[in-house]
């Protein structure tokens, strides 16, 4: 069960990666956005930006729809992350992206002060290996922590793509926060 300190630490943490994100693309241009990987064809760095800002709406839209306390029995949601609402303004311009950051920065901020103390329950859809469709129950948290994560691996992707275009993204971008603690435990 998390304490609504761990809550605030959540939203922190999402804030902070979407500011570093914002500071990482507005050093892009356009071209470097939207171009297509060799490595991971039909992939670009607006793409990625896109589809880590269309989880954090999910989650974020379902929270806000309601300021009631939610339990195991009555339940926030469903969150279904395979029908995502794609912004193609999102993924098409370094502006377009950043402006979609801010709003959710905007977003995390408002629906941070929507939650509540106790844990708040929500309900998680999502297609299984071999198409099925599976409903589970999680908590905000949980899932809020699950948006961090995914944030981190896509931004592992972004590196790579910047690589690609012969960049250099900070060393820290595309790493999960335990490997920042584990190599800093090591210096």
């Amino acid at each position: 069960m998390a304490s609504p300190s761990s809550s605030d630490h959540l939203f922190s943490h999402a804030i902070d990666y979407m500011h570093h994100l914002d500071g990482i693309i507005g050093k892009l241009t356009d071209a470097q956005y939207t171009h297509e990987s060799q490595a991971l064809p039909g992939s670009t760095i607006g793409k990625h930006v896109r589809h880590v800002l269309d989880h954090f709406s999910l989650l974020y839209a379902n929270i806000a729809r309601t300021a009631e306390p939610s339990d195991s029995q009555h339940p926030l949601g469903p969150v279904d992350y395979s029908h995502r609402e794609r912004n193609p303004a999102t993924e098409s311009t370094v502006l377009g992206g950043q402006a979609s950051i801010k709003q959710m920065i905007s977003t995390s901020k408002l629906v941070r002060k929507q939650v509540i103390e106790t844990p708040t329950f929500i309900t998680i859809v999502d297609v299984m290996p071999g198409g099925a469709q599976a409903s589970f129950l999680s908590t905000v948290d949980r899932e809020l922590w699950f948006c961090i994560h995914h944030m981190v691996h896509h931004n592992a992707i972004i590196a790579s793509l910047m690589f690609e275009l012969g960049l250099d993204p900070p060393t820290e971008f595309a790493y999960a926060p335990s490997t920042i603690k584990l190599a800093h435990d090591h210096e």
